[in-house]
């Protein structure tokens, strides 16, 4: 016999088993009993919490031919066992995410005008319907307003503010919320004594807190983690890398009482062990946030500051988890909490790469010293306020040149200018010499000519303009000197040029 997975086999078959959407359930139920269910709705909420469950319900009670209590199908009659194994030719599931298209569209609106081929009425159910084309939805938009009485829509999707206000205008909007740790732990414990599982109750809460409210993935996670039909706290917290309750409560008992030592001790351990710190860190804020809720409920000021400083200086580092060293970003996190202490002693238990912590106004009264020296610095290199008003001398110039070479940023441009020589200073026209044409192109582009002008008038205080020439050789007959060795200058040139060496 074909095995099913666990959450197609406890799909609510009825109402009554439909989990944490009571507001919706009692809505249909009325609209039931009241034989006023609408031709259109539209079902939103997160993935797994029943959407299409509930779409194929209302299918059923809609053709069901015993109806118990004029709304619960009965699970029984050919309509209620073809629509639970998707035989029902009436009942049209379509997946919008791959039947986008507005022919798709078209060839619904050809169909939709036929009669039921078995059942009383033709149900259409079209999943993830945000993923339809704007023609697409244009193509259906009078057909949604205008069905056949024998026909009824039920759209479902993920993102709501993705459809048409044109299309949900012309259906009954169903919000589907997340469901509850209670309700999921309940739900999962029920499926675990029927399965024969010995789950723990809390393996089951990590479960619960874990999937965020999805009823779909807690019961495919049930499945998964269950060994030897058991399913133990133990092995979900190093499958998933997720944190006990106990792990956060102490991690937020070390920061209440400002124990430096302990809280990067807990941070390296959980590193050690392979947790996800990112996971960690999005279940300690979601830790805090019940803490902060019970706090403000009680109207204890005090705690509810401390939690709130806490929740703003982690988020902060959240996004910085991506680093090279995983665990830095929660660590600096920490020492920005409980780091404003005189003075702090680092034990073994903390990581190696935290050698020591100083006080908030040792490191402030450091960084105003470097600042200090730096301008200091600064002040003596540059030359004296006076020479603005001295004219401005080729010998001057030449004296300050390697000074002005350290202050190029462009590296492609200081190469170049080491074959530059000063030449002559006209006015406010400062002429360099060079040895090669390359070199000499190079510094006349636009933007390196642009850097080398604003660095000398940041230096000489004076506003100048670069021209540029290239040094005349003056090329001898080889016979001039009959003892020497014949001299290729070209070949010297050219290979000044690109720092290489002629090889005889």
């Amino acid at each position: 016999m074909e095995k099913v997975s666990l959450y197609r086999k406890y799909r609510p078959h009825n109402f009554d088993n439909l989990v944490g959407q009571d507001n919706i359930k009692a809505t249909l139920v009325n609209a039931l009993k009241n034989n006023s269910v609408t031709h259109a709705y539209i079902f939103t909420g997160p993935r797994g919490t029943g959407k299409t469950s509930t779409a194929r319900l209302l299918a059923k009670a809609l053709n069901c031919l015993n109806l118990k209590d004029n709304y619960e199908p009965c699970n029984e009659c050919e309509f209620c066992l073809a629509v639970s194994d998707g035989s029902l030719i009436d009942v049209i599931e379509v997946d919008a995410a791959s039947n986008r298209g507005i022919d798709e569209v078209r060839d619904l609106r050809e169909k939709i005008s036929f009669a039921p081929s078995r059942s009383k009425y033709k149900i259409y159910i079209i999943d993830e319907v945000h993923m339809m084309t704007g023609p697409a939805f244009n193509a259906l938009l009078k057909t949604l307003e205008e069905p056949p009485s024998h026909t009824f829509f039920i759209l479902a999707t993920t993102e709501a503010h993705k459809v048409p206000e044109t299309i949900i205008s012309r259906c009954q909007r169903f919000d589907f919320k997340r469901i509850s740790r209670k309700a999921l732990m309940t739900r999962l414990s029920f499926i675990a004594q029927k399965e024969g599982i010995a789950a723990e109750d809390t393996a089951l809460e990590l479960i619960s807190r874990y999937v965020d409210g999805g009823l779909r993935d807690a019961i495919v996670l049930l499945e998964q983690l269950t060994i030897n039909n058991e399913l133990k706290s133990s092995y979900i917290q190093q499958v998933l890398g997720i944190s006990g309750v106990d792990v956060l409560g102490k991690f937020y008992e070390t920061l209440l009482n400002k124990d430096l030592h302990a809280a990067l001790a807990i941070i390296n351990e959980l590193h050690s062990q392979g947790s996800d710190l990112r996971q960690f860190l999005h279940e300690f804020l979601d830790f805090l946030r019940d803490h902060l809720l019970e706090h403000i409920a009680k109207d204890e000021k005090d705690e509810a500051a401390f939690i709130m400083n806490t929740i703003e200086t982690f988020q902060q580092m959240q996004g910085k988890l991506e680093t090279l060293i995983p665990q830095l970003p929660l660590e600096m996190a920490v020492i920005r909490l409980i780091g404003e202490m005189p003075e702090i002693q680092i034990s073994q238990a903390v990581p190696q790469t935290i050698k020591e912590v100083k006080s908030v106004k040792e490191v402030k009264s450091t960084k105003k010293e470097k600042a200090q020296e730096a301008e200091k610095t600064k002040t003596e290199e540059v030359p004296d306020e006076n020479v603005n008003n001295l004219p401005l001398t080729i010998n001057y110039l030449i004296e300050n040149w390697p000074r002005i070479m350290e202050r190029i940023q462009n590296p492609a441009l200081g190469r170049s200018l080491r074959s530059a020589n000063p030449s002559d200073v006209d006015d406010f026209n400062i002429t360099l010499e060079f040895d090669t044409k390359f070199h000499r192109d190079k510094v006349i582009e636009h933007d390196n000519l642009a850097e080398l002008e604003a660095t000398i008038k940041d230096f000489f205080k004076k506003n100048v303009k670069v021209r540029t020439k290239i040094k005349a050789f003056e090329i001898k007959s080889v016979m001039e000197d009959a003892g020497a060795k014949p001299k290729d200058d070209v070949a010297d040139k050219v290979a000044e040029m690109f720092e290489g060496e002629v090889i005889e």
